[in-house]
């Protein structure tokens, strides 16, 4: 049986259960059982349990038979499954660059260090989103500010996820939120169509596709609740799956040329998050590297969580 080991930062062996994120406790437990039903054993550790010259974790923690597990033995990975925060990607480069040394990372610490910076994506794909600058000092949001054209005004740290640290709000208040410098700073897309053909009217929703080395593996909206314009989970959002056939031609023009950029890269998991103007004109918000596997769990058919599992077991399978 090969092992898949999926790292975090952090150290939660006190607790009696990990992961505090209800919905993605539920989905790990749901790895956990098909990695049972097709010969892999799935387990989560903080990465510095790790021990480089042994290739060992020294401890994890499993889901078997209905209960949590503490695994006290060493447990050696065919494949780590990296899910550290991309805040800490430059922090934890050189390490996780030994430890791919000894075993495969996936992602590669080189995409994830690249591709999780916002700035980085900006510069990348830059054509397909909102107008940006970044902002290293008030200053510098000052004048940022001066320069964009809506009257509201997107402002996000470079690194994150679930909506954490994003403030959308009129320009002039701008400098009432406190914020943790660099930050980008974007035009403001007016969206109230949601994803064209598919979405409620006047719904503020998303469109995010999830690709597996390069191929699509799903979709889905996520819906903000009324009055809010963000549509994280964790801030109350609601989602849905969108068929493949309901996904604008527009899009997939987009994503067909962000793909030819990233396959340098030949295995990759990643996000793409597209919002629409009243246009119905797509524009790229946001890449993800480490993509959560609750949205999935909760919203997909069991053929399409199960896919997305199989695209990573299948690495550890590999030689």
């Amino acid at each position: 049986m090969k092992n898949i080991v999926v790292v975090y930062f952090g150290d939660d062996w006190q607790k009696e259960v990990p992961i505090s994120n209800d919905l993605t406790r539920e989905a790990f437990k749901g790895w956990c059982k098909m990695g049972e039903e097709c010969g892999v054993a799935v387990f989560r550790a903080s990465i510095f349990w790790y021990d480089v010259k042994k290739n060992v974790f020294q401890k994890a923690w499993t889901y078997r038979e209905d209960q949590w597990l503490k695994v006290e033995h060493p447990v050696k990975p065919d494949l780590i499954y990296d899910k550290v925060g991309s805040k800490h990607d430059y922090e934890l480069f050189d390490l996780k660059r030994k430890i791919g040394e000894r075993v495969k990372v996936f992602n590669d610490p080189q995409f994830r260090a690249i591709i999780g910076n916002k700035l980085s994506q900006y510069m990348l794909f830059g054509e397909f989103m909102p107008k940006s600058f970044v902002a290293n000092d008030k200053n510098e949001l000052k004048k940022a500010l001066k320069k964009i054209k809506t009257a509201k005004v997107v402002i996000k740290p470079l690194y994150g996820s679930g909506g954490n640290g994003i403030v959308i709000d009129e320009k002039e208040n701008a400098f009432k939120h406190e914020y943790f410098f660099p930050v980008l700073v974007q035009e403001f897309i007016i969206s109230k169509k949601g994803v064209p053909g598919f979405s409620k009217q006047d719904e503020v929703s998303d469109l995010r596709l999830v690709f597996n080395h390069h191929k699509l593996t799903y979709a889905l909206s996520r819906i903000a609740k009324p009055g809010s314009l963000f549509t994280n989970l964790h801030q109350g959002a609601s989602g849905a799956m969108v068929p493949k056939e309901a996904i604008p031609a527009t899009v997939h023009k987009i994503t067909k040329k962000i793909i030819k950029r990233l396959r340098v890269f030949p295995q990759a998991q990643y996000s793409l998050d597209f919002i629409f103007d009243n246009n119905s004109k797509p524009y790229l918000v946001e890449l993800n590297t480490t993509p959560g596997i609750d949205l999935i769990h909760t919203l997909g058919t069991q053929e399409e969580i199960f896919a997305n599992f199989k695209a990573v077991a299948d690495l550890a399978k590999r030689k």
